[in-house]
């Protein structure tokens, strides 16, 4: 018996010249497998990742066996089963590492530290394994120096190796090719010289065993076996990847960790479905485009819109409408390569950010996975939804810049949903005139609210019956300075397409408490109701904005009133009957705008506990001389009385509207035969004037009027 320390044995300088040529292609071949990884979905990744890391792990345990083989030619040994299959598996875990690490898009560092020390450590449990199986009837011990010292090369070899890997996955230069070749040279030497370190710290006190010739040479036959296996089987798994990506399921699935990770921690999240939201989805762009740009690739920005989604929140309501947006969300995730983005930019709205394309060719097959995914049927509560999405793609930098992109795409999308719905469209010279309008609208826009160039035109509304000055309705003006006035039709849904809405009616809301403030140091009791967008009825910090707008106007918060539209009261209702909590609690008055357009209306009325309800212009337009058209009006107002609820009617052109709405008891009433929208000092003037009853004579009973009451008797 005798003390021998590995590194004193013969060295065979074919066998490491084999482990050379076998480290260099193995680690060649295994680029090309992160390569894979990184462009690869999550379906097929389930697939390829477990693949790789078995073959990476099989070929590292061949290598390291070779290696053995050289460093220790000159004796003979028996190998235990459970040792080196135990060895086998510490090779499958570093494999594991090197290619789930380095193919992910992003490696924070923590990850990056955590993972070297993992494959080290692992590099190192696989050497161990293996001497002991090789010396099964020997105690093995360990130089405490050697040791360290080869633990802490494992961990910076294994390091270096995912940053290789890791940098490499997103080269595109010109001599891509050479630089892989090198690094490949480079990390088989590094791992000859980590064999070195491995059998300078583990000694062994074993029999002396005097190889023959013929030892030798089965040694080097079976290195050779080793070395022709790894290559066949790095060969095998590579063609095997491309049949499967060429023949295998399309079922795919979001897996971008990473970047989730930082929108999670920057909480750049939407709440609902969980995916980056505006904002990160900006931030990313940014950042793809920075790196795209020296390394000349091109990126596509897919912005997707559902369609016919409006009637689905109509039929089924909001909780419907929320669990359709989530399944999409996960089925556009699922659409996605794993080193793409989707994000949620707000409503049905989506956007996907796709890199590392040469063409339009490479786009075409994930935006067709994205309609298709969307456009199949979906179950909530056994109920079959239907939807479908348009998508409207542009390419950078081809499109332009960052500003730009967005727009293309948007108009890329509009036009898609003008050629049918359920299609994609790139965007191309016949949207250049739309995307330069919708550009320039939002330059102008971003100025006018930063110039000020919005202002309120007031419409009063009168007490039906006694005709006196009751309030107005505050509605927006965009005076702009080339184009002229720009009227509320055309500026709230352009403002909600650019994401402007927000800053547009926290401006309406300040200026309105000042109005209110105003008037009240001219002795005017001013009670102003303001249009609520669905945006900004989901603001979580309303009713506290709001106290603060009409303290700093010194205006008393029970001459506001919210207007809401009836569809988004119904639809949130719960949320909406908080909102109307915290506004009572406020003093702060609400009405339900748009009302009886809603099938859900009358069974929600009660519970929604509004102060006010708008009836429609559309009924109003209907209103004749007959008693059928007042029917549905009449039981309105009934029911809005019985509750307490104060009716208006808004868009009173005629005097048969007027009469007939009188007769039926509605309570307010505004439009065109009284005012069109003023201006605040004309409504000064307008208050006034209806301060006391309109003269009477104006309003005498007319014939008609008597044919109106007696077919109200009738009805």
């Amino acid at each position: 018996m005798y003390r021998v320390q590995l590194t004193t044995i013969n060295v065979d300088i074919w066998l490491i010249l084999l482990s050379l040529l076998a480290s260099s292609f193995a680690m060649f071949v295994t680029f090309s497998f992160v390569n894979r990884l990184y462009h690869a979905t999550t379906s097929d990744r389930k697939f390829l990742l477990p693949t790789y890391a078995l073959t990476v792990g099989s070929g590292l345990l061949g290598i390291h066996f070779i290696n053995f083989l050289a460093f220790n030619s000159g004796a003979t040994f028996q190998l235990s089963a459970k040792f080196m299959l135990a060895s086998w598996l510490a090779a499958l875990f570093v494999g594991y590492v090197l290619c789930e690490v380095s193919s992910k898009k992003i490696i924070p560092l923590r990850l990056l530290v955590l993972s070297g020390v993992l494959a080290g450590l692992g590099s190192y449990t696989m050497f161990y394994m293996c001497v002991i199986s090789i010396h099964t009837s020997s105690n093995i011990s360990f130089d405490v120096l050697s040791f360290f010292i080869a633990l802490i090369l494992a961990i910076c070899t294994s390091t270096l190796a995912l940053l290789t890997l890791s940098w490499m996955k997103e080269y595109a230069g010109e001599n891509s090719l050479l630089l892989k070749l090198i690094f490949s040279l480079f990390m088989a030497v590094a791992i000859v010289g980590l064999h070195i370190t491995f059998n300078a710290s583990a000694i062994t006190q074993a029999n002396t065993l005097v190889a023959t010739t013929s030892d030798i040479a089965n040694k080097k036959m079976l290195a050779t076996i080793i070395s022709l296996a790894i290559v066949c089987l790095f060969l095998l798994v590579f063609v095997v990847a491309l049949f499967y990506e060429k023949f295998g399921k399309n079922i795919f699935k979001f897996g971008h960790v990473s970047k989730q990770k930082q929108t999670n921690t920057l909480n750049i999240k939407d709440a609902l479905t969980n995916l980056p939201n505006r904002l990160a989805f900006r931030q990313l762009l940014e950042t793809s485009v920075k790196h795209c740009i020296p390394a000349g690739n091109t990126i596509a920005l897919a912005y997707i819109d559902l369609d016919h989604f409006k009637p689905i929140n109509d039929k089924f309501g909001h909780h419907v409408g929320d669990a359709v947006l989530t399944t999409v969300a996960q089925r556009l995730q699922a659409a996605m390569r794993s080193c793409d983005v989707v994000a949620r930019l707000g409503g049905d709205e989506f956007a996907a950010l796709i890199e590392d394309i040469e063409s339009d060719k490479d786009i075409i097959p994930i935006v067709e996975r994205i309609v298709k995914s969307v456009n199949s049927p979906i179950y909530i509560n056994r109920q079959l939804i239907e939807v479908s999405c348009s998508v409207g793609i542009a390419l950078y930098p081809r499109d332009g810049n960052i500003e730009k992109l967005m727009i293309c795409a948007d108009s890329a999308m509009y036009k898609a949903k003008q050629n049918g719905k359920n299609q994609f469209k790139f965007y191309d010279t016949e949207l250049e005139s739309a995307s330069n309008n919708m550009q320039i609208m939002q330059a102008d826009m971003l100025a006018a609210i930063e110039k000020n160039q919005f202002s309120l035109l007031y419409q009063p509304k009168l007490d039906c019956k006694t005709q006196l000055f009751v309030g107005a309705e505050a509605l927006i003006r965009w005076n702009h300075p080339t184009k002229g006035v720009i009227m509320p039709t055309d500026l709230i849904p352009a403002a909600e397409h650019l994401g402007l809405i927000d800053q547009i009616n926290d401006w309406v809301t300040q200026e309105a408490c000042r109005a209110i403030g105003r008037a009240k140091t001219k002795g005017i009791d001013l009670n102003l109701s303001i249009n609520l967008s669905k945006h900004r009825f989901r603001n979580k910090n309303l009713v506290a904005e709001t106290i603060r707008y009409l303290k700093q106007s010194d205006a008393p918060a029970e001459n506001l009133t919210f207007e809401i539209k009836e569809t988004s009261g119904v639809r949130d209702e719960a949320l909406f009957n908080q909102l109307i909590t915290q506004l009572k609690a406020a003093n702060i008055r609400i009405a339900l705008d748009d009302f009886g357009l809603h099938p859900f209306t009358l069974n929600y009325l009660q519970d929604l506990n509004v102060d006010e309800i708008k009836i429609d212009k559309i009924f109003i337009d209907k209103l004749n001389a007959q008693a059928e058209s007042w029917k549905l009006i009449g039981v309105l107002i009934n029911l809005a009385h019985t509750l307490n609820i104060n009716v208006v009617a808004e868009g009173i052109e005629n005097q048969t509207q007027r009469s007939v709405l009188t007769q039926l008891g509605c309570d307010h009433m505004q439009g065109y035969l009284f005012s069109a929208p003023i201006n605040e000092s004309d409504l000064y003037r307008f208050c006034n004037q209806h301060h006391l009853s309109f003269d009477q004579t104006s309003f005498e009973q007319t014939s008609f009027e008597n044919t109106v009451q007696e077919n109200l008797a009738s009805a």
